[in-house]
This record gives structure tokens, sequence and C-alpha cells, in this order.
């Protein structure tokens, strides 16, 4: 069946847009590999010290997404890359959200339960959940205490893995075997 001209201009943009998005997951996951807490604009040396790799643009985007969700924001490249297969997948934006969903609730527990590990000094709980770790987690121990808030994060972030993981590889390939033998 022939699609439309209109049908296949629309798909083509959609698959030019994921093709442009894969530099850009690859440079804030640069960025992010390559950060430094002595690069500006975190520290007092001026933008042309900046050690990262993604240069001055780079340091900017690594110091927002850590401060924001620490080593959480390892993440957004792993969102910018799942953007950018599925548009150049020509798959349904509904399965997207629900890949987002997921990581989202995996990263938001992780971060929040990271920032509550009390035998690591503040600094590391910091670096580990950023600016919204920390805040959950306090909000989370302010009203459950801070052991009830680390076993309720850890085993929300391990049941959402486990989830993730099952719906993701189990579950494809038992699909995948149901459909090679009918």
């Amino acid at each position: 069946m022939s699609f439309p001209p209109f049908t296949r201009a629309i798909e083509r943009r959609m698959y030019v847009i994921g093709i442009l998005l894969v530099p850009v997951a690859l440079f804030v996951l640069l960025s992010l590999v390559t950060h430094a807490e002595t690069d500006y604009p975190n520290s007092s040396r001026s933008p042309v010290e900046v050690t990262n790799l993604g240069g001055l643009p780079g340091a900017l985007v690594s110091y927002g997404v850590m401060l924001a969700l620490g080593y959480g924001g390892y993440v957004v490249p792993v969102f910018i890359g799942l953007l950018a297969w599925n548009r150049i997948r020509g798959q349904h934006p509904v399965r997207l959200l629900v890949q987002a969903a997921w990581l989202l609730v995996l990263v938001i527990a992780g971060v929040s339960t990271g920032s509550l590990i009390p035998v690591l000094p503040e600094s590391l709980r910091f670096r580990i959940g950023g600016v919204l770790g920390f805040y959950l987690g306090g909000q989370m121990a302010g009203v459950l205490g801070v052991d009830r808030s680390l076993v309720l994060g850890g085993a929300l972030f391990l049941v959402v893995l486990v989830a993730m993981l099952y719906f993701c590889l189990i579950r494809r390939r038992t699909r995948r075997q149901v459909g090679s033998h009918s």
C-alpha cells in the first residue's frame, strides 16, 4: 500500500529529526562523562579554561544537568536517544511517553534514595541526587524518616528497574517467539 505524498513527507521529516537528535544525545553524554567540578560556571576559573570535551557549551550543559539531577542526569542522553530512535523508526509517540515515564520514575526514585544514604558525606549525597533528589529525599525523610524512606525508595527503584527489564527484554522476546511460530 502506498502512502500519500503528504504522509511520506512527514515520515521523512520525523526520520531526519531522529538522525539530528543522535549527535545531540552523544554531545550530552560526552559532556556529562567529562564533567569536572572545576569547570566554569561551577568554579572561579574562566570560561576559556574549560576541560570538558564539549567545550564551554558542554560544561554549561553538564553543570545544569548535574546540578538538577545529580548522577541521575545520565538518563538525559538516554532519553534523547530514545526520542531519536522513536523518530527514526517511525514509532507512535505514546510508546516514547511510556518509556519516558518509566525512566522518570526510575530517576526520581534513584536520586531521592541516593541523596538519603546516611553513611555518605552531604556533598556526595548532593552529587548523587542533585537539587531534585536532595529536595525530594528531604521531603520523604521528613514524612517517613530516613530509614523508611531508604527502604521505600530502594524498593521502588528495584521494582521499576525489574519491571523495565521485564517489559523491554523478556516480553519482547516472547512476542517475537510467538510471532515466529504463527
